[in-house]
């Protein structure tokens, strides 16, 4: 059994997941961990996600969750970010609401923090990973310019897959780098990421299995690819400028 870990869970129209996810975490979580906590931002969520979560902290009081809302979307990123500086355990791990990368992958994870590593990514693009159905052709094309545009732009060249959404801090690192994140939407794993390079973090990546998700993804093809282009020349101006040395 392991001792503690806070696990984050940023929520945008995840009605139709979330209490779900929430009681799977709980089962895996509950005889490993002697204490932990499961922490839900919703980002301005249109539908019932926050209606879900009361409901089942009702329904469940012995399941540790906590609720931060936003009442207008502000991205991903800053969802991240608020649940992991609202949290108070070590290690801390984000994920996806939809679990396409199953909570059971934490075990692997933890094993591999264990080997004086800071941070454990996960990688979609890594040999070993293998998804349930194919990718969507225009997400892997998605996923293939970006990681060049991060070679180009900010020398992220050994994460052929920063987006994926299944992460684990030790706790000083993950508040360290959160703390100096700017960037609010999808490309704020590629801002920690090059944050964590500048700041000699150890960081190992891993394959993971990826669960078929029929729903419709929250991602907006062109206009969020175009926002997380933007975002990397933000990265790359922000350190120009001595921002992130704070």
């Amino acid at each position: 059994m392991y001792s503690e870990i806070s696990i984050v869970i940023p929520c945008h129209k995840e009605a139709a997941v979330i209490r779900r996810t929430l009681l799977d975490i709980d089962a895996f979580l509950r005889p490993r961990f002697t204490r932990f906590e499961i922490i839900v931002v919703t980002d301005g969520s249109p539908d019932e996600t926050i209606a879900i979560v009361e409901q089942t902290r009702k329904e469940r009081p012995d399941i540790p969750i906590s609720l931060f809302s936003f009442k207008e979307n502000r991205g991903k990123g800053a969802a991240v970010r608020t649940g992991i500086l609202k949290s108070v355990y070590d290690p801390i791990l984000f994920l996806d609401a939809d679990l396409t990368i199953s909570i059971d992958e934490l075990e692997a994870f933890i094993a591999a923090l264990k080997n004086h590593v800071d941070i454990v990514i996960a990688s979609r693009l890594l040999s070993g990973s293998h998804f349930e159905e194919p990718s969507p052709w225009h997400r892997i094309l998605m996923a293939r310019i970006f990681h060049l545009l991060q070679i180009f732009i900010l020398g992220n060249f050994e994460f052929p897959d920063t987006q994926c959404g299944f992460k684990l801090f030790r706790r000083s690192a993950a508040l360290n780098l959160f703390r100096k994140a700017t960037i609010h939407r999808f490309a704020f794993d590629a801002e920690i990421l090059f944050l964590a390079r500048k700041n000699n973090y150890k960081i190992t990546t891993l394959p993971v299995i990826i669960k078929r998700d029929p729903r419709n993804t929250n991602v907006r093809i062109i206009h969020d690819s175009l926002n997380m282009i933007f975002a990397l020349f933000k990265i790359r101006l922000n350190q120009l400028l001595g921002r992130y040395r704070a």
